[in-house]
């Protein structure tokens, strides 16, 4: 196992985690909720807010370890019928466009996270929060789902039949 693919493991795998808690605290602060509701009591005021920023940092966290572990939606009915050599060459072209997609969505989201950074711009509502904050987890997102496209791209192309 390479340097890269260690660090891309460990990494995703903590991702996971935190993407992971977050669902649990989105699952016991919708419960909460409903309960408080339901007994005619105030509702936190932050409790949507925070709901709505795990929803999207579940997403980003969680991506690159479901790439990883290939259990990301996939679309399998031409690829069970491809013979193993033409199979692999089809897995690097994905991993190929896959990284070049997420590297792209990477750039500009963190360009976006740089200017809002710059700007000062807060996401006002019931919490103030810098904007960034929430933004960043795309870039790191698509940051590490790029890595480990690039990863299969490498570990896929050593296991292509040599030419001779």
């Amino acid at each position: 196992m390479g340097r890269l693919d260690r660090i891309l493991k460990y990494t995703e795998i903590c991702m996971a985690v935190i993407a992971g808690l977050l669902l649990v605290f989105v699952t016991v602060s919708m419960c909460l909720s409903i309960t408080l509701r339901a007994l005619n009591l105030q509702v936190p005021l932050w409790s949507v807010q925070f709901n709505e920023y795990s929803l999207l940092w579940i997403a980003m966290f969680g991506g690159a370890w479901l790439l990883r572990k290939d259990k990301h939606v996939s679309l399998d009915t031409v690829t069970q019928r491809l013979k193993p050599g033409k199979l692999k060459v089809l897995r690097v072209i994905h991993a190929s466009l896959g990284f070049i997609i997420c590297g792209i969505l990477a750039g500009y989201s963190g360009a976006v996270v740089w200017d809002n950074y710059k700007r000062g711009v807060m996401d006002v509502r019931a919490v103030d929060v810098p904007k960034y904050l929430i933004l960043s987890t795309i870039f790191i997102g698509f940051l590490l789902m790029a890595f480990e496209f690039f990863n299969k791209i490498f570990l896929t192309s050593k296991q292509l039949p040599k030419e001779s």
